[in-house]
């Protein structure tokens, strides 16, 4: 009799944790299983993936679906222009010579851009860091700043921290709180940003896009005298990914071509 209770209990608790764990999952709305396929996706391959309440988007493509739970239906979408190169390195290949070379004259141009800099950097204001999280979740936009800097004369460069330009006046449009400004230039620095935060971290982020510095650059490093920013060559593929990502971005917000 005893042992008849006692596996009659067992049942029972047996089936009611079985019915709690379905009643559990079930509750779990169409957005959070979107959300959990999106943090998996971003762990899994270091990409951004943003939940959407309608359809993704044109240049997006859906992971997948949910609109058999409570809610309003989900997608997990992903930028399909935002992959690695075919020939990826790998992340535990050592520097050869000439890349802890191409690393040294690397920080040499940082260096000499921010002695020159003016001011101290800014932040991209709270409003335009909302508008653009959902397109950059792979990156904190909290943590990326803008400055100006006299050792460049044209363009815009980023250590992957900072993203310097030549123009302050452009600087100060991208970063005015009470008026703020997106633009294709803007966003294309951030893609960079973005693919540095991806790559592991400045040392990487050169050693695998950096392809050389001309003698120009190292020459006007030696002078002291302005640097050309079209003159830095990275990959063909690193552009080409950032002015596809800035375009499809610009064209979901409010963003000026320039």
């Amino acid at each position: 009799m005893r042992l008849r209770n006692i596996t009659t209990i067992c049942l029972t608790l047996f089936i009611l944790g079985d019915s709690q764990a379905e009643i559990e999952h079930a509750q779990r709305s169409n957005r959070q299983m979107a959300v959990t396929v999106c943090n998996d996706y971003r762990e899994t391959n270091r990409l951004p993936c943003f939940v959407s309440r309608k359809e993704c988007p044109g240049g997006f493509e859906v992971i997948e679906r949910f609109a058999n739970s409570t809610g309003p239906s989900y997608s997990a979408c992903r930028d399909k222009r935002h992959e690695r190169p075919r020939h990826y390195r790998s992340s535990s290949r050592l520097f050869n010579t000439n890349n802890q070379q191409l690393l040294d004259q690397f920080k040499r141009l940082i260096g000499e851009i921010e002695r020159h800099q003016t001011g101290a950097p800014a932040h991209l204001p709270q409003a335009s860091q909302d508008k653009l999280a959902v397109f950059f979740s792979g990156i904190d936009l909290s943590r990326i700043r803008l400055a100006h800097s006299k050792a460049l004369t044209n363009g815009c460069f980023t250590d992957c921290r900072i993203i310097f330009c030549a123009s302050k006046d452009q600087v100060d449009v991208w970063t005015n709180p009470h008026a703020p400004v997106l633009t294709i230039r803007l966003l294309h620095q951030l893609a960079h940003a973005e693919r540095c935060e991806i790559q592991g971290g400045q040392h990487r982020f050169v050693q695998t896009w950096l392809r050389h510095l001309p003698e120009d650059v190292l020459t006007a490093l030696e002078r002291g005298e302005p640097i050309d920013t079209k003159k830095i060559h990275f990959a063909i593929y690193m552009e080409t990914h950032a002015n596809n990502r800035a375009e499809s971005i610009c064209r979901r917000v409010r963003c000026i071509k320039d």
